[in-house]
């Protein structure tokens, strides 16, 4: 089999609902399973929607050192940007009179953090949902910064198709019951893997670990897929071993399937 720096399968992790218990925090034996792993020749990276400058914390816990971040739109490994995409601006011009029109702040996101362009009490339960700190807001920052993700934050999920009527070039989907995921079109977890692979030069077995739907691409990309017993029907339909939920040691469970741990 072919090995990358003497690592024989790559695995990707999304993070809340998979990796991270109801707290939003990574359990011990999470952490002590994700260390043991990797001693088994499992190189592991984490594949979320949030931006990589959210995940020092959890990247040195867990000792993953890659991470598939913004949805696939901003790639690290080892510290490194391997792969990033902008968001046009013309794109984003056309999407934020159209949240104004409802009320719906957006989110925008860089290479070191994220802002807002309008302030409410969407803003605030968005972000309290992953356990984050609330942006800042900056009206006009996108205008002259690359932006390389998006949200609309919002609890009203009829609006994915809305948005994706008046701006097909961009790929909207509900991942959280408080914002919209934003990406281009072509750009999503699973086009994430493939940079990955490319970049490493990678040619062996691939697995996958989630519960949303923004795994959905990540499962159709991955030889072996891994919904949680809490993830939503439509993923559990995409995975090859259904484990048990985040909270009752589904990572352990899934690790133990594959005889990755005892």
């Amino acid at each position: 089999m072919k090995t990358v720096n003497n690592h024989t399968a790559l695995a990707f992790f999304d993070l809340d609902g998979t990796l991270l218990n109801a707290q939003g925090k990574l359990d011990q034996e999470v952490i002590d399973a994700l260390h043991e792993i990797r001693r088994n020749g499992i190189l592991s990276f984490l594949a979320t929607g949030r931006g990589h400058f959210e995940l020092d914390e959890i990247m040195a816990q867990s000792g993953i050192t890659g991470a598939v971040a913004m949805n696939g739109q901003y790639i690290i490994l080892e510290g490194q940007t391997i792969y990033k995409e902008a968001i046009p601006k013309k794109s984003i011009e056309k999407l934020i009179p159209l949240a104004k029109e409802h009320d719906e702040p957006i989110a925008l996101y860089d290479d070191e953090g994220c802002w807002v362009n309008q302030m409410n009490d969407k803003v605030v339960k968005a972000f309290a949902y992953t356990q984050a700190p609330t942006p800042p807001l900056l009206i006009d920052k996108h205008k002259n910064h690359e932006v390389n993700m998006l949200l609309v934050l919002t609890d009203q999920l009829n609006q994915v198709d809305y948005y994706k009527s008046q701006i097909p070039e961009l790929n909207f989907f509900m991942n959280s019951p408080s914002s919209i995921d934003i990406t281009n079109i072509s750009t999503n977890k699973g086009t994430g893997v493939q940079h990955v692979k490319e970049v490493l030069g990678f040619t062996g077995e691939t697995y996958a670990f989630g519960d949303g739907r923004n795994d959905l691409h990540l499962f159709s990309a991955v030889d072996h897929p891994t919904a949680m017993g809490n993830a939503l029907p439509e993923v559990k339909d995409l995975a090859e071993y259904i484990t048990t939920a985040n909270t009752n040691h589904g990572i352990l469970n899934a690790f133990k399937h594959w005889g990755w741990i005892k």
